[in-house]
């Protein structure tokens, strides 16, 4: 049996014999909260889902500079933050060129609703309890759409 590798060889008509490697990299990941205990636990619930956490931003201010140099893919935004909340950060994130993929989460459940967040360009809002077994992957890596398939507070 062979070991699965993020590696394969590819050879390219160039006339001659040169071969290529193609590396496939996950989606980036950002991760905003003002918690750093919590930032850490995001960063392996993100890894666990495929995505390569390459920044962390603890404000508003933060997490728009991040954005603008990083570009990440995706984003988790919590919403109490303390320069801002992360329902207008996930909407002006949302308008940036690139689209990223954004779930806003908290500790409050009934902050808001993935009803609400999908209006304001977010993918979802799961609560800080649900991540552990929220389709993460679905919502920040790959697009596709906006379903939520566990329905976090629809209504």
């Amino acid at each position: 049996m062979v070991a699965a590798s993020p590696y394969f060889w590819l050879s390219l008509p160039t006339g001659a014999n040169v071969a290529t490697m193609i590396h496939f990299m996950p989606p980036t990941a950002l991760i905003v909260d003002d918690d750093p205990e919590f930032r850490a636990l995001a960063r392996r619930l993100l890894a666990a889902s495929g995505l390569a956490v390459i920044g962390e931003a603890d404000s508003v201010a933060a997490a728009l500079a991040a954005a603008a140099e990083l570009k990440p893919a995706a984003i988790l935004v919590d919403v109490e933050l303390p320069d801002g909340d992360g329902v207008t950060l996930a909407r002006q994130l949302s308008a940036l060129p690139w689209r990223p993929r954004i779930v806003i989460t908290s500790i409050d459940r009934d902050i808001t609703t993935s009803a609400e967040a999908r209006a304001v360009g977010a993918r979802a809002f799961v609560s800080k309890a649900e991540l552990p077994g929220a389709p993460l992957a679905h919502f920040l890596g790959e697009d596709h759409g906006t379903v939520d398939p566990c329905q976090s507070r629809s209504e």
